[in-house]
Parts: C-alpha cells; sequence; structure tokens
C-alpha cells in the first residue's frame, strides 16, 4: 500500500471523527483536511476528546512528544502523526551498518 494510499485513509478516518464530535455539539459543517480545526468549531477539549478517539481508532498510544499543537492544528496533521507513531519501530530508525570482515 503506498504512503498516499495509507495517509488518505488517516485522513478519511479521522475527519470521521472529527465530524462525529461536531455532530455531538449539533454543528454540521463541510471542512477541507488542511483547515484549522480550531476554525471549524472544534474547542480545547474537543480537541482531547479528537486525541483519545484518534487513539482508539488507530490502535496507538500517541507519545508524549508529539502531543503538540502543531500535530493537532487540521485534520491532515494528525493523519501525517499517526503514521509517524504507527510506523513500524524498523521504518523509523535508520539502516544498520554492515561491514564486511575480511
Amino acid at each position: 500500500m503506498s504512503i498516499e494510499t495509507v495517509l488518505s485513509d488517516y485522513t478519511d478516518r479521522t475527519m470521521s471523527l472529527a465530524k462525529a464530535i461536531l455532530a455531538q455539539e449539533a454543528q454540521d459543517r463541510d471542512f477541507a483536511p488542511e483547515d484549522a480545526l480550531v476554525d471549524v468549531g472544534l474547542s480545547s477539549l474537543d480537541l482531547v476528546n479528537l486525541m483519545v478517539a484518534v487513539e482508539a481508532e488507530f490502535d496507538i498510544m500517541i507519545p508524549a512528544s508529539h502531543l503538540n499543537p502543531k500535530n493537532f492544528y487540521s485534520i491532515g496533521s494528525i493523519a501525517r502523526m499517526i503514521s509517524v507513531v504507527s510506523a513500524p519501530a524498523d521504518m523509523t530508525r535508520a539502516p544498520a551498518q554492515v561491514h564486511i570482515v575480511a
């Protein structure tokens, strides 16, 4: 599966979560993945609820180092953060150096 396909899936699923949170507050808005979430009506408490929903939806635990406003600015930024957090450890590390001994 390509990274574009994975990011698209993460974006769609996260968009659904955000829209569900907005619907609980009787807000039905269409917005783009790169729109600022606070501008579409999510409060700081809603963003915390979205973070918890993302962890449950993607079966991940977001490390404290990734809990910052930049990663929760938009649906797109959340999708990119999910791709980093959920990447297998061997994909996030630098390749091992191979030393040939003669």
